[in-house]
C-alpha cells in the first residue's frame, strides 16, 4: 500500500523534536494564531474549500431573500425613501448577490471570501444612504439596521476571523461616520446605538474567533488521527506480510500457503477444475548443512527458491516454503500431465544449475525430489489437507526411487 500523501501533522505544525507538554504548548500557540505553518495552512484551506463553498452559496441565497424582506423595514422606518430603497435593493443589491452566487464555482478561494466584504459594503451603503436621505422620525434609528450585517457575517456566512475583523471595523467606521453626519442627533440615542453596534461587533468577532479555532482544532486532530491510523495500517500490513512470508527465501510461508490453498479449493469447487500440489525436497540437505555449514545451507535454500519461482510462473500459482528444506507449490487449473511437466521443469532447473554438493551420497550436486498430486474438488473429495498428504506421499515415493526424481499421484 502506498504511503498516505498527508505526512505526520506535527512535522509541519511545530518542531518535530518537541515532546510531551512542550509540544502541546507550541501547538496551542499556533492554533491561537489561527494559522498553521507552511503547506499545512494551504491543506487546511483546501480541505475546507468544498464546505466553505456550500456555506457561501447558501449565505448568498439567504442574503438575497433578506434584502427583499428588508423592504418591510424600509417601509416602516424610512417610508419617504421607500421608492429609492426599492430600486437600490431590487436593481442593485439583489442582482449583485445573485451574480456572486452564479460565479462562486468559477472563482478562486480568496476571491470567494470577498463576497462577505462586498455584500457588507453594499448593504451598509444602502442603509447609510436611506438614513441620510430620510426625514422620517425613525430615520436615525434606521441606521441600527446595520447590526444585521455583523450578525449575518458572524452567524450565517461564518467569516474567517481575519476577514470578519476587517469587515466589522469597516462597518463600525461607516456607522460612526454616518452618525457624525446626522444633523443634531440625540446624544442618548447616538450613544445607545454605538453601544449596540460596538457590542455586537465584539461579540460576533468573539464567536468568529472561537468557531474558527474549534474548526481548525478539529481538523488538526482528525488529520493527526488519520496519520496515526495510516501508520498503524502500514504497520499492520508489514506485520501481515511478515507473517505470510518466509524471511529467508521470500516465499510464502506455511500459514499463507494453507490459506491460499483453501481459497483455491473453494474456487475450484465452483469452476469444476483440477488443483495440483507439488511437494519438493532438497536431496540430502542435512549432509549439505553438516559439510558446508548453516550459512551455506541458507544460501542453498535461497538459490533453490529462486529456481522454483523462475520455473513456476503461471498466474494464480503459489510457491511456498513448507518447512526446513521442503518446498510446496499449488497450481490452479492444472491437470496431472501439466503438473508433472511443471515438476519435471523444476527438477531440471535445479539439476541444470549444478550447485556442488560434495557430501551427497549420490550425485555430487544439489538435486530435488518432487511429489505430485492432483484432485478434482467434488463432493466427497478429501479436501485440501488430503491433496497435500497425497503430494507428501508421492514425494516419499520419489525419494524411494533414488531421489532427483518426480513421482505423480492422482486420486480418482
Amino acid at each position: 500500500m502506498a504511503q498516505t500523501e498527508f505526512p505526520p501533522i506535527s512535522g509541519h505544525l511545530v518542531d518535530p523534536s518537541l515532546k510531551g507538554d512542550e509540544f502541546v504548548l507550541r501547538k496551542s500557540r499556533v492554533l491561537r494564531r489561527l494559522r498553521f505553518f507552511g503547506a499545512l495552512e494551504q491543506r487546511y484551506l483546501d480541505d475546507r474549500a468544498p464546505d466553505r463553498l456550500r456555506l457561501l452559496q447558501m449565505g448568498a441565497a439567504l442574503s438575497a431573500l433578506l434584502s427583499i424582506f428588508f423592504l418591510g423595514t424600509d417601509w416602516l422606518m424610512v417610508r419617504d425613501q421607500f421608492d429609492t430603497a426599492l430600486k437600490l435593493r431590487l436593481l442593485l443589491q439583489v442582482p449583485l448577490i445573485l451574480a456572486w452566487l452564479l460565479c462562486f464555482k468559477h472563482l478562486g478561494r480568496a476571491t470567494r471570501e470577498l463576497f462577505g466584504l462586498s455584500s457588507s459594503v453594499v448593504a451598509g451603503g444602502i442603509s447609510i444612504y436611506l438614513c441620510l436621505g430620510s426625514s422620517d422620525e425613525f430615520g436615525m434609528l434606521y441606521l441600527a439596521s446595520m447590526v444585521m450585517i455583523l450578525l449575518f457575517n458572524g452567524g450565517v456566512v461564518r467569516m474567517y476571523f481575519r476577514m470578519a475583523l476587517a469587515v466589522n471595523m469597516l462597518t463600525l467606521v461607516m456607522f460612526v461616520a454616518t452618525l457624525l453626519m446626522l444633523p443634531h442627533p440625540p446624544e442618548a440615542i447616538m450613544l445607545s446605538m454605538c453601544l449596540v453596534m460596538g457590542s455586537t461587533a465584539l461579540f460576533s468577532l468573539f464567536g468568529s474567533y472561537w468557531l474558527e479555532h474549534e474548526d481548525r482544532t478539529n481538523w488538526f486532530l482528525s488529520r493527526q488521527e488519520q496519520a496515526l491510523l495510516d501508520e498503524l495500517e502500514r504497520g499492520n500490513q508489514r506485520l501481515d506480510e511478515v507473517s505470510r512470508h518466509d524471511p529467508l527465501t521470500d516465499l510464502a510461508n506455511r500459514r499463507y500457503f494453507d490459506e491460499f490453498l483453501r481459497q483455491v479449493w473453494e474456487r475450484a469447487q465452483q469452476s469444476g477444475e483440477e488443483v495440483a500440489v507439488l511437494m519438493m525436497d532438497i536431496d540430502h540437505f542435512k549432509h549439505y548443512n553438516d559439510h558446508y555449514g548453516h550459512p551455506a545451507g541458507d544460501a542453498c535454500l535461497k538459490n533453490v527458491a529462486a529456481a522454483l519461482l523462475s520455473s513456476l510462473r503461471k498466474p494464480g500459482d503459489l510457491v511456498g516454503r513448507f518447512g526446513g528444506e521442503e518446498f510446496i507449490a499449488v497450481l490452479t487449473k492444472t491437470s496431472l500431465p501439466l503438473a508433472v511437466a511443471a515438476a519435471e521443469r523444476v527438477r531440471a532447473a535445479v539439476a541444470d544449475a549444478a550447485w556442488p554438493h560434495e557430501a551427497s551420497p549420490g550425485l555430487r550436486q544439489i538435486t530435488l525430489s518432487v511429489g505430485v498430486s492432483t484432485m478434482l474438488p467434488e463432493p466427497g473429495a478429501e479436501g485440501p489437507a488430503g491433496l497435500v498428504a497425497d503430494a507428501d506421499a508421492a514425494l516419499y515415493r520419489a525419494k524411494a526411487m533414488g531421489r532427483n526424481a518426480v513421482y505423480a499421484f492422482k486420486v480418482d
